[in-house]
């Protein structure tokens, strides 16, 4: 009989680290042995160059890993014939490196506090002039191409075939803007305001809702994963930072 490898799950995930389990072995002749495997690569074939050195029982605890970045595990089962089951691969991605408790730097600036977002935040004109909607933080902005070789333009997030180049990155909630008007853009690992639409964990991956202008679920479409709370909410309407994920990983 065939030796069936059990299904991997997450235990925990932190920005070096990741626990897993698999559930037992069955089919062929026990006893079982194991072998966990790793790749940055979904669909590796297990091999000399992924094996974890010693980790052979049903549950992993893997160190050494690089924050933020997506891992896929493997285990092997084999039973007392030398029989092999390989188990379904499952992707892990870690947490984002510590942040500081402050994620924005403030200075003097001629006698007013200047508070500004510390990393990969550009300022840009904004492309309004195809619709009426009201703009909020967390809507996405994609590039336009035109004669000049492209425009930003502020997207809703009801569609989720538009790859964003970034976030708008602060609340203006009842002010639209107009074609040609400034606004700020998150880019590249950034953290920025964006408003709950359900409870959120802190540390969780966040989601954009296509429901909500501006907002972000714990759970949802793949395909809108936009980072990671950095901070915890207790309920629907709460705002929370976002530590995003490169641009290019998220669409509105």
């Amino acid at each position: 009989m065939a030796t069936t490898a059990g299904a991997l799950s997450q235990v925990s995930v932190g920005s070096t680290t990741a626990s897993l389990s698999s559930a037992a072995a069955t089919g062929g002749t026990a006893p079982y042995t194991y072998q966990w495997y790793r790749s940055t690569t979904s669909g590796f074939t297990p091999g000399v160059g992924n094996i974890i050195a010693g980790a052979t029982a049903l549950t992993l605890n893997d160190t050494g890993l690089i924050p933020g970045t997506k891992y896929y595990y493997e285990v092997v089962a084999t039973d007392s014939g030398s029989v092999t089951g390989n188990s379904a691969q499952l992707g892990v991605l870690t947490m984002p490196p510590a942040l500081s408790p402050n994620q924005f730097t403030q200075s003097p600036l001629l006698g007013v506090l200047d508070l500004r977002f510390n990393t990969d935040t550009v300022s840009a004109q904004i492309d309004a002039s195809a619709g009426t909607s009201v703009f909020y933080a967390g809507q996405g902005v994609k590039l336009v191409s035109n004669a000049l070789g492209g425009i930003p333009k502020v997207v809703g997030c009801s569609s989720k075939s538009d790859a964003c180049i970034g976030f708008i990155n602060f609340d203006i909630k009842t002010v639209a803007f107009g074609a040609g008007m400034n606004c700020e853009i998150s880019m590249n690992q950034n953290c920025m305001y964006l408003y709950a639409t359900g409870a959120i964990t802190q540390g969780a991956q966040v989601c954009l809702d296509p429901t909500t202008v501006g907002g972000v679920q714990a759970t949802g479409n793949s395909a809108t994963v936009v980072g990671w709370a950095f901070d915890g909410a207790a309920s629907a309407g709460q705002l929370i930072r976002v530590m995003l994920l490169t641009p290019s990983f998220a669409t509105a």
